[in-house]
């Protein structure tokens, strides 16, 4: 096998995420995370109908990103199971089928049921859990807070009113490293705090400021906020007893009601509002809470930046992690778009009431900023970036979730599920290694021995295989081993080829008689099999058009009753996820060979019409011939007129009939002059055929439909019970006799029971027959 790894790391624009985003993570996730026991009975119909409401308003809004839902139910000690789809009609399925009982003690597993919705959620999703009691199982926070940092993802606890009383605060600190919200409330304020729920989902939510003030705070401290103009609403909360919001405007303009401010919520211990359209500068928040208290402000906004950690300088954002190592030097690449300059890059403690660190910065290029090196202590903090985008604007961004140093662990290993090689060329499979530690990666397949490389920190590793055969189909592995383990992750491999045409791909040319039945074959060959179709002139067949049929899955094109005059150009096209393959037939149709010249002039008059023909010899002897006898010795047609009648050097033929043809001669002594006469009349049947048919299994049935008549009438075959035109590819066991007048059908069998016709006809006019055939 011939590999090549290629170190090649690509930056990814990411909003709020650190995660290598993969064509399976390109939407955002809603999860619901309910509690399933008896004492949720009386407020489960108010949550699941709410619940359904906010998926309704996600789905409606044509913004969003949100396409990827979860739901996890849990009670004691039942977590689960998990739910993951792409259609929210499911969700609303499992939200209906839910058992509520169970229960008992007051805690519940609603951090396992967390954790588990974080693992299948998308980067930058929103997780909202529904529930009346404290968790059992908190010892699994730190689990939760390693992913909601890895997926930067908010979680949303709605903690309905009840008889259990607890002092633990597990939810609180997921919320508050995440940026979320916990939610004490009446059951009065369920659908106040839902509708606050359901507005304010954004996944371009950026985050501007979070402070957390240990106590409280009755004096109102002014907090500086950078509004530039990509901010389309801005939304201030306070989560803290009594809590009171002011907000002041660049040009010194106290808002209120009035002048634009929304009150979104106001309850005993949370107060948001919002502000819609803020004008670009520095806004001044005035705060106020009989408690300690948090304070969040965020915007709406698609310019935000992505970060990672490293113990040494990164080339770019893949050789960066999500969290910086304990205990050790780290820097922060920032990767922040429409940036004319950076002016700083701060830490903030989520303890501290806002006090920033600020850190050495370098700008690393095109909007990458390069911050440090520091030593993180062992509280979270937030990553903060101020500057001036390109319209001259100053902004401010902090993390979206706070961030935990820690200590080396396993590598995280992320791969695409699934990759594709064409048969011919070369396949690319990424597996990104993040470690804050050096570590050593391998790449393993089916029949393939195992090969190894070394790196210092996070790398996006490239595997490429050329010459790709589908020897190459199946498994491969990555896997990555540091101090701390040994983690690994798979890519499903599908080999797929080209199609290519069984026939061949050469273009042809074929010449086809006015009238006929024919049939073009193509059939495709490929791994997936190709998808086939025909073209006409550049443009698809439908399955059954005028004169053309396409059957056997469009592997063939038949062409029937071929009409003068329809020349065109079909393509079989076959198509897969590896490409396409045309093959043109260029069809010319023809027409009847012309009579041979036997005379001078030819004629061709309508049955029952006069003709006179003139003779141009000057010389004239007055005798004409019809096919060598004199005009004069023929018979009269009728006794009570003349039928033939010379007038000078003219003939005049009344009323013609199908006899009159032929072949008139004028005289001379010298020379002969001709005319041929045809005569054209309406088809004829020239046999009689009983029109009722019992023919035994196998035996053969023959429809005779000849006819007379000029110009030379054609026939058209039908057969009542079905659609499709009688072709020898439609019907089996039968063919066309003299110019299809007779058809003739083999072998016959049940499925040729039924009624057939023919229509002949020409210019002139047409006759039909039906034939009912009864097979025994």
């Amino acid at each position: 096998m011939n590999w090549l790894v290629s170190l090649t790391i690509v930056c990814l624009a990411v909003q709020c995420s650190t995660a290598v985003q993969y064509p399976e993570d390109v939407y955002s996730s809603l999860a619901f995370v309910f509690d399933t026991t008896g004492s949720m009975e009386n407020d489960y119909v108010q949550l699941k109908s709410h619940a359904e409401s906010i998926m309704n308003y996600v789905l409606t809004r044509n913004n969003t990103d949100i396409k990827h839902f979860v739901f996890v139910p849990f009670n004691d000690p039942d977590v689960g199971p998990v739910t993951e789809t792409f259609d929210p009609k499911v969700i609303m399925h499992k939200l209906n089928q839910v058992l509520i009982r169970g229960g008992g003690d007051c805690p519940e597993m609603g951090i396992t049921a967390v954790i588990q919705a974080l693992k299948v959620v998308k980067p930058n999703s929103y997780i909202y859990v529904f529930t009346d009691a404290p968790p059992k199982d908190s010892h699994l926070v730190y689990d939760a807070l390693e992913l909601i940092q890895r997926k930067q993802s908010q979680v949303v606890v709605l903690r309905t009113m009840h008889d259990c009383i607890s002092t633990d605060k597990s939810y609180e600190n997921i919320a508050s490293l995440g940026s979320g919200s916990v939610f004490d409330v009446n059951k009065e304020d369920v659908s106040k705090v839902l509708q606050f729920v359901k507005t304010s989902m954004d996944t371009n939510r950026v985050n501007l400021m979070s402070v957390n003030i240990p106590q409280k705070q009755l004096i109102p401290f002014p907090k500086k906020l950078n509004i530039d103009e990509s901010i389309k609403s801005l939304q201030v909360s306070v989560s803290g007893l009594n809590s009171n919001i002011g907000v002041v405007n660049p040009v010194g303009k106290k808002m209120d009601e009035a002048h634009g401010l929304i009150t979104d919520l106001d309850l005993k211990n949370v107060k948001i509002v919002n502000i819609l359209e803020p004008i670009p500068g520095e806004w001044t928040l005035y705060i106020t809470s009989e408690s300690a208290h948090t304070i969040r402000a965020c915007g709406i906004s698609t310019k935000n930046f992505d970060f990672g950690f490293a113990t040494s300088i990164p080339k770019n954002m893949t050789q960066t992690s999500h969290r910086p190592l304990k205990g050790a030097k780290n820097y922060i690449l920032v990767n922040c778009p429409d940036v004319k300059k950076f002016v700083s890059c701060k830490i903030q403690d989520l303890s501290s009431d806002g006090t920033t660190e600020a850190l050495p910065v370098l700008d690393f290029g095109r909007n990458l900023l390069l911050c440090g090196p520091f030593i993180p202590n062992d509280n979270p903090f937030y990553v903060q970036v101020f500057g001036m985008n390109n319209n001259g604007n100053y902004f401010r961004r902090i993390t979206k979730t706070s961030i935990i140093p820690n200590e080396p662990d396993a590598p995280y290993i992320t791969t695409t599920t699934k990759a594709v090689g064409v048969v011919g060329g070369e396949l690319h499979v990424n597996c990104h290694v993040e470690s804050l530690v050096p570590f050593t990666v391998t790449w393993e397949s089916r029949n393939y021995p195992q090969q190894a490389w070394n790196f210092s920190q996070s790398s996006e590793i490239e595997l490429v295989v050329r010459n790709v055969t589908f020897q190459h189909e199946g498994i491969f592995t990555c896997g990555a081993q540091n101090i701390a383990g040994y983690s690994e992750s798979t890519t499903n491999v599908t080999i797929i080829s080209k199609p290519t045409i069984a026939e061949g791909n050469d273009n042809v040319t074929l010449v086809l008689s006015e009238g006929g039945d024919y049939v073009l074959k193509c059939t495709g060959q490929g791994v997936p099999s190709p998808q086939m179709i025909w073209l006409m002139n550049g443009f698809p067949v439908t399955y059954y058009n005028d004169h053309i049929l396409v059957i056997n899955d469009f592997r063939r094109l038949i062409i029937y009753d071929t009409p003068l005059g329809d020349s065109n150009v079909f393509t079989c096209r076959a198509s897969n996820e590896a490409g396409a393959i045309e093959k043109n037939y260029k069809i010319v149709v023809k027409g009847e060979t012309p009579f041979p010249m036997i005379a001078n002039e030819s004629l061709i008059i309508n049955e029952l019409d006069d003709v006179l023909m003139n003779c141009p010899l000057t010389n004239m002897t007055h005798k004409w011939l019809k096919d060598g006898v004199n005009v004069n010795d023929l018979v009269y047609k009728r006794a009570d007129e003349q039928h033939f009648k010379q007038i000078n050097r003219s003939l005049k033929i009344y009323e013609l009939d199908e006899l009159d043809g032929g072949v008139y001669t004028c005289m001379s002594s010298y020379e002969t002059y001709t005319f041929h006469l045809r005569i054209a009349f309406a088809p004829l049947f020239i046999k009689y055929q009983p029109e009722t048919m019992m023919i035994s299994k196998n035996e053969t049935v023959v429809f005779d439909c000849r006819a007379r008549g000029f110009p030379k009438p054609r026939v058209y075959w039908r057969k009542l019970e079905s659609a499709l035109p009688i072709t020898p590819w439609t019907l089996k066991d039968t063919e066309y006799l003299e110019d299809k007048q007779v058809l003739k059908i083999h072998n016959i069998d049940w499925i040729h029971n039924g009624t057939y016709s023919c229509i002949v006809k020409n210019k002139l006019g047409s006759e039909k027959r039906r034939f009912e055939l009864y097979v025994f």
